[in-house]
């Protein structure tokens, strides 16, 4: 006090007025009012003082909705975007008025909660039953000018995925974390194909997808900022859904965005072109050459399911841009006799649409062009797809000109070629339902898909056949009409290795049949890299189409090395068909890709996210791809044992290893307790017979394999339960198989088969028995195994085959153990 006293007047006001600014900004935080909330429906809604608003939404147990707006906006209606497939989701969440936040929960054990702090709009995501948030907000939603920007704690040990993929299918790294990412439209030509889907995944176990179609930005951690971003007259509306698990939270993804389309079972057979092939633009290709080509190719022993016509049947020309929509009368004179030689071998065909072409086809009007086309290429054939009479234009001319049943032409599925090249129309340009171009570009892919398939061909077809139809871009929430290629993409090592990191990034934001021109479009593959990637890799891609300029893509085409390969890898991919098909369907119902980032079944190991040059093909087996023209690949390995397929020499896990891999010999690599059922091999998916089948047990571990079957054409799968499933049980203490009588049932489904059971990885011959029968043992060399059943060790190869006659698919079929022969 003395002290105090002692110092000058000037003094004592100084301190007493900091006194009073203390004791004022601390009664100025303790006054500042509570958050307002109350309920709408089954949201509850906060707001702030200034008039900002945010309104949280449970979609069932696992997944929130959060939408802010500031003073004066509203927030968007739910049918403003189509990319979340439906929101009459159940759920309720409580509210608890706690000390310093809000605390919503959904009420389940292992749900969501949320907690909103008392004074400001500042969120958390949690976990029920624990007090750590996986997700909190650094600031609340902030707004500078037309931007508006969500931040949230950054977390050096976190690591995220998905995000679709950028222009022409290209990624360094799977991994995003470090990365900062503007996933839009392009505005260049060269800006192909970008998989427009901003939602991501964490190593943590939760995903975020951000309901908004204008342009965007993500941060993972560059400069330290974990931010998303949107730009325009936008609403922050975003989900956050959580796994803990990747394969949940894909499950939950599909569900709230829809779940990709299932494909026909022929479409993945191998797919070739007539491009790139002998023929001169004065001399296009035509039935007759299709026919040759085909039947040369099927007789020398490829397989084939699938044609392309590009540009080539076109009538007016054949040309990309200087032709109509319609078969050519000349090339094509009779396309319903085509159809039929078609059908009769087992094979489907794609027909095309270049942008290009719209001016010149039937029905086309002026109207119907953007607003505003300036600046863009063919500028005169831009097609506005806000406009419902531009959609149903566009589905009713490949409806007239070949793909109404009545018609009997060629035409079942459908590439649509161009529409990401019309990224210079103004920003500013708005169209009849009030939005603008800065709004609408990154939506227009789900337009196009929703023409051709919702209001197209699921109301003609109605379910009698599916849809397969492939654009060059695609947006969020269009997995459940179409699909996407990756572009017109080089025929280098470096971009095999891009193309590989996009396929899995394609799976992981729920485009799990993604396709690409195997073996580069641009210029041409040498024999090399035409084997390694069009030829091998391509085989273990979902959709398996080698196409591109230069060169032929047909294997007659190529060297006797690359034949070979080609040979190879279609006799593998057909057998696997059952196996593959399987896997489809799956990814059809959870969204589990085909072929499968390491991570999603590892995500909390580091080499997972780092090895993004290999994959998963379904659970059982693993692809490392040689990107080069070298003999060796790295390839990690994760815990436990692990089978060379083509040698069945056993690997231990949990390692890198170096692995001789000569050119055309794709590693695979098979995990101990997979069962994998084979087809008998057939020059179509059509012919494969259904009657048999080889299934292949890796020893070592038990294991179980569901396969599932179906008519492969039509959605009664889905529409009317007409599906079969076979359960295979493999325990590895008794060294016994069960095969399940079958559940379910389709139309044309066999009633009997014929099977061939081959153990892997067994050191010496055992004794077998089927349903308590021991089994006679086949002498080397030995007919027969068809009619009767019976056993036959390979020293050579260490694996004994088992060989069951038909049997009806109701009973289930028990191959076990006798005993050890040499005791």
């Amino acid at each position: 006090m003395k002290a105090l006293r002692s110092r000058s007047p000037i003094d004592r006001m100084r301190s007493y007025l900091l006194l009073v600014a203390v004791l004022t900004s601390s009664m100025a935080v303790n006054a500042q009012p509570d958050l307002i909330h109350s309920r709408e429906g089954r949201s509850i809604v906060f707001s702030d003082d200034t008039g900002n608003r945010v309104r949280i939404t449970p979609y069932g147990n696992y997944i929130i909705r959060v939408q802010a707006v500031r003073t004066g906006e509203d927030l968007f209606p739910n049918d403003r975007y189509e990319m979340v497939e439906t929101h009459q989701w159940p759920g309720t969440i409580s509210c608890k008025d706690e000390k310093t936040a809000f605390t919503l929960s959904s009420g389940t054990f292992d749900g969501i909660t949320v907690s909103v702090n008392r004074k400001k709009l500042l969120l958390s995501f949690a976990r029920a039953g624990t007090d750590k948030p996986f997700l909190l907000q650094s600031n609340v939603v902030a707004w500078n000018r037309d931007t508006i920007y969500n931040s949230f704690v950054y977390d050096d040990a976190e690591h995220f995925t998905g995000l679709g993929h950028g222009f022409l299918g290209r990624a360094e790294s799977i991994d995003l974390k470090g990365q900062f990412i503007a996933r839009n439209y392009g505005t260049a030509h060269t800006q192909q194909a970008p998989l427009l889907v901003p939602f991501y995944i964490s190593s943590k176990g939760y995903g975020v997808f951000v309901n908004s179609t204008f342009p965007n930005t993500f941060s993972f951690g560059d400069q330290g900022k974990y931010e998303f971003t949107l730009s325009g007259d936008g609403r922050m509306d975003f989900f956050v859904i959580l796994g803990p698990g990747f394969p949940k939270i894909l499950d939950r993804y599909t569900q709230l965005t829809g779940r990709p389309r299932l494909p026909p079972r022929s479409c993945f057979g191998l797919a070739l072109s007539d491009k790139g092939n002998d023929h001169t633009t004065n001399d296009p290709s035509d039935e007759q050459w299709w026919k040759k080509k085909i039947t040369a190719h099927r007789n020398a022993g490829f397989p084939l399911d699938h044609i392309i016509n590009d540009n080539r049947w076109r009538a007016g020309g054949g040309q990309r841009c200087i032709s109509y929509y319609a078969w050519d009368s000349t090339r094509y004179p009779d396309p319903r006799e085509y159809q039929a030689w078609i059908s009769s071998n087992g094979l489907i065909s794609t027909i095309d649409f270049n942008r290009c072409i719209a001016v010149n086809s039937e029905g086309w009007k002026p109207s119907f062009n953007l607003p505003v086309n300036d600046g863009i290429e063919f500028n005169t054939s831009a097609p506005d797809f806000t406009k419902k009479v531009v959609r149903d234009w566009f589905w009713d001319l490949m409806w007239k000109k070949s793909i109404d049943p009545a018609l009997g032409y060629p035409g079942d599925a459908l590439w649509i070629d161009e529409f990401d090249e019309m990224g210079k129309a103004p920003l500013s340009m708005r169209f009849e339902n009030g939005t603008t171009w800065k709004e609408m570009k990154n939506y227009w892919f789900f337009l196009i898909a929703k023409s051709l398939v919702q209001q197209g061909w699921d109301k003609r077809f109605q379910g009698t056949k599916r849809p397969f139809v492939w654009v060059r871009g695609m947006t969020a929430g269009a997995q459940r009409y179409a699909t996407l290629w990756s572009g017109d993409i080089d025929p280098t090592y470096s971009e095999m290795k891009k193309q590989i990191r996009g396929m899995q990034l394609a799976g992981l934001s729920a485009f799990p049949f993604w396709g690409h021109d195997a073996g580069g479009f641009q210029k041409e593959p040498d024999d090399t890299v035409f084997t390694q990637w069009a030829m091998a890799m391509g085989s273990f891609s979902p959709f398996w189409k080698p196409h591109g300029v230069g060169k032929s893509r047909w294997p007659l085409d190529r060297s006797a090395d690359a034949q070979k390969a080609a040979k190879l890898y279609g006799e593998l991919r057909y057998k696997l068909m059952p196996y593959t098909y399987t896997c489809a369907h799956l990814a059809s119902e959870t969204g589990m890709p085909v072929a499968r980032a390491m991570l999603i079944d590892h995500q909390d190991d580091l080499m997972a996210w780092k090895s993004d040059l290999e994959y998963m093909w379904g659970d059982e087996i693993l692809v490392a791809p040689n990107c080069s023209a070298g003999e060796d690949v790295h390839a990690w390995l994760p815990r436990g044992e692990w089978y060379d397929f083509w040698d069945d020499k056993k690997i231990n896990g949990d390692r890198v290893i170096d692995h001789l891999a000569p050119i055309g010999r794709l590693p695979l690599f098979i995990k101990a307790g997979s069962i994998i059922p084979m087809a008998n091999f057939a020059l179509s998916t059509a012919f494969i017979p259904a009657d048999s089948l080889s299934i292949h047990v890796y020893t070592g571990k038990d294991g179980s394999f569901d396969m599932y079957e179906d008519d492969g054409v039509s959605e009664a799968y889905k529409e009317k339960n007409e599906k079969r499933t076979t359960a295979f049980r493999f325990l590895q203490s008794s060294l016994s198989l069960n095969i399940k009588a079958v559940k379910g049932d389709f139309k044309n489904a066999v009633r009997e088969r014929a099977y061939v059971i081959i153990f892997h990885g067994l050191s010496k011959p055992v004794s077998f028995k089927v349903n308590g029968v021991k089994l006679k043992e086949m002498r080397t060399g030995q007919g027969g195994g068809i009619e009767k059943n019976i056993s036959h060790w390979d020293q050579d190869r260490n694996i004994q085959s088992v060989f069951i006659k038909r049997t009806s698919v109701t009973k289930t079929v028990t191959i076990q153990r006798v005993k050890d022969r040499l005791n």
